[in-house]
């Protein structure tokens, strides 16, 4: 295929990766014009492959900021408005594997596991090529309310792993998957969860925005102990553009995966599958 010829060469890659879900997004500055009453313009425009549609809460603004010396810190607008509140619709695929989240400063689109969970993960090429045609569609119809284009304010790109344990009736040894988190044989605690940061920097050495790590255990659907790994890219697009948007995402997505690779153990690439 097309979209894996173009992946990049030095990057890891698992043929069959706990992969869950993926997750690309923009934030961006409300368009002039807008108004909630117009959603069903803006369903329109992706019915003909999202036919299915919910109605949700919106989702906060979310900023990574830089204070002194590039410390960097997450700043989250609890704020109130002044105007009408606006809803997230979310716009799904027929067997509901695919999504689209939207509401008046974000697009998102998702992939993740349904049903049996042996549905494929389309990679990352495919569904940034999807997205970036979404992303145009979205601003050609602001572009008709008034001459505006995006003005994209921040990026995120998320990973979702489940990691089952390889025996789903045995307890599960977060060390058999985890390099930084191995407890030893005896003392595996009856759960967990951690987070740790990065800074992710762009060619000129400054920060660019963060790498979120979140590890903790949980339940599947079956009800089998597992752990969740999720990985998150987020910080604003240079320029702040579509164009700066799918450099960002890009950026963040060989960092989740470098990191994903550099904390799994080698016992857990080989069940996965490693090839490069």
């Amino acid at each position: 295929m097309q979209a894996l010829l173009n992946r990049p060469e030095h990057l890891p890659d698992f043929q069959s990766p706990p992969l869950n879900e993926v997750v690309l997004g923009v934030q961006f500055k409300p368009p002039q014009g807008y108004q909630q009453i117009m959603a069903g313009d803006v369903r329109s425009l992706y019915r003909e492959d999202f036919p299915g549609v919910q109605e949700l809460p919106p989702l906060l603004p979310a900023f990574e900021t830089f204070g002194p010396a590039g410390v960097l810190s997450t700043q989250i607008n609890f704020g109130f408005t002044s105007g009408a509140t606006h809803d997230r619709f979310w716009f799904l695929s027929p067997n509901g594997a695919e999504l689209i989240q939207f509401q008046q400063d974000r697009l998102l689109h998702n992939w993740r596991k349904i049903g049996d969970q042996t549905n494929e993960y389309p990679r990352f090429e495919r569904m940034i090529e999807r997205f970036e045609v979404e992303l145009h569609r979205l601003e050609e119809y602001f572009a008709s309310l008034s001459p505006q284009r995006l003005d994209v304010t921040q990026c995120e790109i998320s990973y979702v792993n489940h990691i089952l344990s390889r025996d789903p009736s045995a307890t599960v040894r977060s060390g058999d998957w985890l390099r930084f988190l191995d407890f030893g044989n005896e003392d595996q605690p009856d759960d967990f969860s951690l987070s740790f940061r990065q800074t992710i920097r762009g060619a000129d050495g400054k920060p660019r925005g963060r790498l979120i790590c979140e590890a903790a255990t949980a339940l599947n659907q079956k009800n089998q102990r597992m752990i969740v790994l999720t990985l998150t890219a987020r910080g604003a697009p240079y320029p702040p553009d579509i164009d700066g948007a799918l450099g960002f995402l890009k950026m963040g997505r060989e960092s989740i995966v470098r990191t994903f690779a550099i904390i799994t153990t080698d016992s857990a690439h080989r069940d996965w599958g490693r090839v490069q």
